[in-house]
């Protein structure tokens, strides 16, 4: 146990990224999004949800493939989506398990069939396209295409397509209006507030093993600035403040702990 540990009565490291999904943070913004993603895809439809690094996307998308019951949906997720045409179905097929073809086309075929059978068998295809705002203006303009089965009239198959707010801005692009006009929810996640920036700080703390209060409320409103309520920056100002702390032999921190700590990983903050 190292020494933060011994301070702090904790049993792990509290702001780690490996959390399993049971323990995930869920504030009304997550909730919200998650709740308007499920009903989407039990609609049969397709959506985009963007957000800026590090808000909450990832946590949407595992509670969303635990929750969907796998008995009626089939989530493909891919986040290597900065590719041409080919390597995008091709990348695709692997994923869904198809041979992979020789061309574009070949393998839009294989695709357009493998989704037209899955979803025959009652078992709704669900692909999930991470970092969408990095796609290519080739790939994001056959993306309708996927979604144009029997001139859609059945929607075999939903696209969500997940990125940073600038995803919404492309996506106006007029050369892009046959996708925007297939991707009608539109989820956009903020930034924690500092009332919820407080709780997911005790979050993390009581399931990591203390029970005690440790952030002052004056360090809590400072996080929240210096973090803009982006979970992954939290987590980052947390763990220095938490440093910081047991080097002065503190077990609270207050505003002038968490100054240090911004101090020390303020390169992490931009």
């Amino acid at each position: 146990m190292n020494k933060v540990h011994s301070r702090f009565g904790l049993t792990k490291s509290p702001f780690s990224k490996d959390v399993p999904v049971d323990e995930l943070f869920e504030h009304v913004g997550t909730a919200t999004a998650l709740g308007r993603l499920k009903a989407a895809l039990e609609g049969r439809s397709s959506a985009v949800l963007t957000g800026e690094p590090g808000v909450g996307k990832t946590f949407v998308l595992r509670r969303l493939e635990q929750e969907l019951p796998a008995g009626r949906f089939r989530l493909t997720y891919i986040h290597n989506t900065h590719v041409n045409v080919r390597d995008f179905y091709r990348q695709l097929s692997v994923a869904l398990g198809l041979e992979p073809k020789a061309t574009p086309e070949s393998l839009f075929r294989a695709v357009s069939r493998h989704c037209e059978e899955t979803a025959s068998a009652k078992v709704h295809p669900v692909l999930m396209l991470d970092e969408a705002q990095l796609l290519a203006v080739k790939v994001l303009e056959h993306l309708p295409l996927l979604l144009n089965f029997q001139k859609d009239s059945k929607p075999f198959l939903s696209i969500v397509l997940i990125g940073l707010p600038e995803l919404r801005q492309r996506l106006a692009r007029n050369v892009l209006s046959s996708l925007g006009a297939r991707l009608p929810v539109r989820i956009q996640l903020e930034c924690l507030s500092a009332s919820d920036v407080g709780l997911y700080l005790v979050h993390r703390l009581r399931l990591a093993g203390c029970t005690k209060d440790v952030f002052a409320e004056d360090a809590v409103l400072m996080i929240a600035e210096a973090t803009g309520g982006a979970l992954r920056k939290v987590d980052v100002l947390a763990t220095h403040a938490l440093e910081v702390a047991t080097e002065g032999k503190s077990v609270i921190i207050d505003a002038g702990t968490v100054e240090r700590a911004t101090e020390r990983c303020a390169e992490a903050l931009l």
